[in-house]
């Protein structure tokens, strides 16, 4: 029996979990809602659906950076796993709060208070106002959250761009990492965006970075030198990018299309379109 032959009643409900669960994660931004109502159809019980794909979204809002508000606070935090505490409860570092996350609805409730690690706040308060600062100047709709483990700073940043009335939407993620043993700084970048008029293309690239920094022990030091050495790989990243669509625009897509047809002559369109119009006349 061929793929288009199988029967949906053949797939037990683990199986149709799992599909669901695959299509969620395959999720563009911003889109995450819309597949979820697709997506119930396939499994014709909510309670059954959700309990199924909780994980699935858990793993999902974590990786892409979903980001939430908290009561009486300006800035939104990040849920990721650097503030994750447990399954359901995410750390705001800005305003030393823990808070219950919703995967499902993201909405956030039982906000608890948060005593930071008080030798390493310095470092992360001064890094934070140094990330926010550079977010204004580059993503002005972004949102970023810094978190510490250890001797080690967590800086993320996503920013997101959804336009729906011309059928298409982006997202940009960091992620780096600052040890202060090493002196090492890691840095994960990516781009996703989808495209859907009369189609579904989805651009997806991404680029590490392993940078070498000693700024000394003063936090605001640290902070100035990483930021300026983020702002630099994330700008050669996105420089590179630009210059690979020109490239392909210019000469790849070029090639790709026939010189002549296979007449090896020019074809006259109006001329062509001339006969259409004569052909449809002679037929009536």
């Amino acid at each position: 029996m061929s793929y288009n032959e199988v029967d949906e009643t053949e797939l037990n409900i683990e199986q149709k979990i799992k599909i669901a669960s695959g299509f969620l994660l395959a999720s563009p931004p911003g889109e995450v809602n819309d597949v979820f109502n697709d997506i119930r159809s396939l499994i014709d019980d909510d309670e059954v659906l959700v309990e199924g794909i909780i994980d699935t979204l858990r793993e999902y809002n974590t990786e892409q950076f979903v980001t939430v508000a908290l009561p009486e606070q300006e800035q939104e935090v990040v849920v990721c796993k650097a503030g994750e505490v447990d399954e359901v409860h995410y750390l705001d570092p800005r305003s030393k709060q823990v808070f219950k996350f919703d995967h499902l609805r993201q909405t956030v409730a039982d906000l608890e208070e948060h005593t930071p690690d008080e030798e390493m706040e310095p470092f992360r308060a001064a890094l934070e106002e140094a990330v926010d600062a550079y977010c204004a100047d580059h993503y002005p709709n972004g949102t970023a959250s810094v978190f510490t483990s250890g001797r080690v700073l967590t800086i993320v940043v996503v920013d997101n761009k959804y336009n729906q009335a011309n059928f298409w939407n982006g997202r940009w993620r960091s992620l780096w990492t600052l040890d202060l043993d090493s002196n090492e700084l890691k840095g994960s970048l990516k781009v996703q965006v989808h495209y859907f008029e009369d189609g579904n293309v989805q651009l997806n690239s991404s680029k590490d970075v392993t940078i070498e920094i000693n700024a000394g022990s003063n936090p605001g030091l640290i902070a100035n030198l990483a930021i300026k050495k983020i702002t630099k790989a994330e700008s050669e990243f996105q420089e590179g990018m630009n210059n690979g669509y020109n490239q392909l625009s210019d000469s790849t897509f070029k090639g790709l299309r026939r010189t002549l047809p296979v007449t090896r002559s020019k074809i006259d369109w109006d001329k062509m379109m001339n006969y259409k119009i004569g052909s449809e006349l002679a037929s009536k």
